[in-house]
């Protein structure tokens, strides 16, 4: 039991002295190195009702950008990796099957267009929020038919370079099925 004690208890010493040290600043020797620490730094807290509001603001000027026309402004509102995932149709995956789309649907005779965001909420990080709402679209179909539609849709945002874009669009009419 001495041998132990004689043995033992010095290490244990030794170990728990070695925790309690706090570290020195480093030397211009050389020979020293420097442990760097590779914890990602705290994001800034953040503003959740702002958040949602200009989450609100992004989803309205898109819906004024598609009312103007613009295609391009339009397309502007989604994230390159995106996607449109409409009614009775492929998923349109990325920039350029999005801009076709858009630009199909931008073209119709007489075509209006507007949707308005109902609710908004982005999540605990900030980096991810949703909105949802009710569309209206008219059009003139290529029988001279006048065609009037009102439906819901669902849209996952995600904050790109300190911007909202659109990253999944999904729609659907009220109306029956034909």
């Amino acid at each position: 039991m001495k041998l132990f004690s004689a043995l033992i208890l010095p290490c244990i010493a030794f170990i728990f002295a070695g925790c309690n040290q706090t570290a020195s600043a480093p030397t211009n020797n050389a020979n020293t190195t420097v442990a760097t620490s590779n914890t990602t730094p705290a994001k800034p807290p953040f503003n959740r009702a702002t958040e949602e509001a200009r989450l609100k603001a992004a989803d309205t000027a898109w819906s004024d950008a598609a009312g103007k026309k613009d295609v391009e402004l339009t397309v502007s509102f989604m994230a390159e990796d995106g996607a449109t995932l409409p009614p009775n149709q492929p998923i349109a995956k990325g920039k350029d099957a999005m801009k076709k789309d858009w630009a199909a649907l931008l073209a119709l005779k007489d075509v209006a267009i507007k949707w308005e965001p109902t609710t908004v909420q982005v999540s605990e990080g900030g980096e991810l929020g949703f909105t949802s709402g009710t569309y209206t679209l008219s059009f003139t179909d290529e029988k001279g038919t006048k065609v009037n539609d009102k439906g819901k849709y669902l849209e996952v945002w995600k904050k790109i370079g300190g911007e909202w874009k659109c990253y999944l669009d999904s729609y659907n009419s009220d109306g029956p099925a034909k």
